[in-house]
């Protein structure tokens, strides 16, 4: 009896160590609430709706969520308090689901937000939860009879000269202009009186400048034309197009961990924030405790992506979101391409990329921000690293003219399959949480096998001794451990030997059979206080 004791004292502490386990595992964590926007199509001139949702955990007291909307291209009609210029207000202190109804005005594809440095939730246990969201479109589609003609019917620059001479069907153009020149006047006029016409990067600055013309046809098509002006230094002479064509940079910036925390790139100097109250967190990004430079910090990690991002602040207080290099400790601008469904944030070209022939590495605008980029000779596509908002990380090709992009694959090498087996190990990594839980539950099955073998071993010994007590006798303290190992089995067969109707112990316990039945339970409880 004192075996099965510490036999059952062993298997609950085994049981509550592994209750204690699972607790260390699952700590509670900060309340969260997610918001996500459906998407929709819709023709001009209908109405459609746009289901906003707030889900958690736990149950939402409050919801006050500020939405962005591309007013250009639909218009409010119902659901939130509006408040003009591309924006609207949800508040409300049950509800957790919102139809918002537009009206689709102009064809094009449509984002709708939340801004998360104006919203927030709320629970019964916790004043503010932090969100995570996601965004929702709309894309609106024109009508047959609208006009798909989205080219120009002429382009002029001033000064300088385009070279080659302009085509419609040309999107690529150089130029090169004198060093006192600071903005390049641009004449663009579409074939389509219908279409639209907007310019971006006029501003010349000394080196390579882009200068982007958008032509949107009335039905929402969009195509872009190219120039690549070069402000020359002065004393500077002007270059042959070949070599204006494509400007040599070097692949990783120059930068320094200072040892105030702050971090000098390229020369300038910036601030690690860690304060985001009033700094907008791309969405598919939420905040983390992260261990920067060996000090705690707030940085922001993709759910997708897996990127972490860190705001940096120059001396002159501009600042940005830029991409920290775990591996290489060093810092690059955070800067996205997106299509209607896909978001594609923009890396760093290393030299440890394998990098496809027939491209030079250059420097390129894109979503008005300067980028690297592989340029092909003709100036038609252009190859960048980096990762899409599915998680897909790699090369992309860029079409210069309308902004589109494909999955571009580049023949690997051994340094690539050695990448693709580390890949293999993180996966193995991940998995040993699981393996320990499978591990853990095949030491409480052994356990419990173990355990029951000891107790159908002891049940029968137990067996044995009752079976000797019927056929001896009742005093049971008079046997020995030897005597019931030897006892000889057969005894068992007769379980009335030893109790006869003339035996004087049956007649003490009662007048039939059934006394038998009261001796065995008098010693079994005489065997417990005994055993006590």
């Amino acid at each position: 009896m004192n075996n099965i004791k510490r036999i059952t004292a062993l298997v609950m502490a085994m049981l509550m160590s592994i209750l204690m386990f699972s607790g260390l595992t699952n700590v509670k964590a900060a309340q969260t609430a997610h918001v996500s926007i459906s998407s929709a199509s819709a023709n001009v001139g209908d109405e459609v709706t746009i289901t906003i949702t707030a889900s958690s955990d736990v149950k939402i007291e409050l919801c006050d969520l500020k939405i962005n909307y591309d007013s250009s291209i639909l218009q409010y009609v119902s659901g939130f308090d509006t408040g003009g210029g591309g924006t609207g207000r949800l508040i409300s202190p049950s509800a957790t689901s919102f139809e918002i109804v537009f009206k689709a005005i102009n064809p094009g594809t449509a984002t709708i937000s939340v801004d998360k440095s104006t919203s927030y939730t709320s629970s019964a246990d916790e004043d503010y939860m932090s969100l995570t969201t996601s965004s929702g479109t709309v894309t609106v589609k024109a009508p047959a009879s609208y006009s798909s003609d989205n080219t120009l019917k002429s382009l002029q620059i001033s000064p300088g000269t385009l070279s080659p001479a302009f085509s419609p069907d040309r999107t690529t153009y150089n130029a090169t202009v004198d060093s006192d020149v600071t903005e390049l006047v641009v004449s663009a006029v579409a074939n389509d009186s219908a279409a639209k016409v907007s310019i971006s990067g006029r501003r010349m600055d000394p080196g390579s400048n882009t200068t982007t013309i958008t032509v949107t046809a009335e039905d929402g098509s969009v195509k872009k034309y190219i120039i690549y002006t070069t402000r020359l230094e002065d004393g500077q002479e002007a270059t042959t197009e070949a070599e204006s064509k494509t400007e040599e940079v070097t692949e990783t910036p120059t930068q320094t961990v200072n040892d105030d925390g702050t971090v000098t790139i390229d020369g300038k100097k910036y601030s690690v924030i860690q304060d985001y109250s009033g700094i907008t967190i791309p969405d598919g990004y939420q905040e983390i405790d992260y261990e920067y430079n060996g000090q705690k910090i707030n940085a922001i990690k993709g759910l997708k992506t897996g990127l972490i991002l860190m705001y940096l602040e120059s001396e002159d207080g501009k600042g940005g979101f830029y991409i920290y290099d775990e591996t290489a400790k060093t810092f690059s601008p955070y800067n996205t391409v997106a299509e209607p469904e896909i978001t594609y944030v923009v890396l760093p070209i290393t030299n440890s990329l394998e990098k496809p022939a027939g491209y030079a590495l250059t420097k390129f605008t894109m979503n008005g921000k300067e980028v690297q980029v592989l340029m092909d000779a003709d100036r038609q596509y252009c190859l960048f690293y980096g990762v899409s908002s599915l998680g897909e990380k790699g090369w992309f090709r860029y079409r210069v003219s309308d902004g589109t992009i494909q999955a571009y694959s580049v023949v690997k090498t051994t340094d690539a399959d050695t990448v693709v087996k580390a890949d293999n190990s993180k996966t193995f990594g991940s998995n040993r949480f699981w393996l320990t839980i499978v591990m853990i539950l095949g030491v409480i099955i052994v356990a419990f096998i173990v355990v029951t073998i000891i107790l159908a071993a002891k049940l029968s010994k137990v067996k044995k001794v009752f079976n000797m007590a019927s056929k001896d006798g009742v005093d049971l303290d008079e046997y020995t451990e030897k005597e019931i190992e030897e006892y000889d089995e057969d005894g068992e067969d007769d379980e009335d030997a030893g109790f006869d109707e003339d035996d004087s112990l049956y007649k003490s316990y009662g007048d039939d059979k059934s006394g038998k039945n009261d001796v065995e339970e008098l010693k079994l409880f005489d065997i417990d206080d005994e055993d006590k």
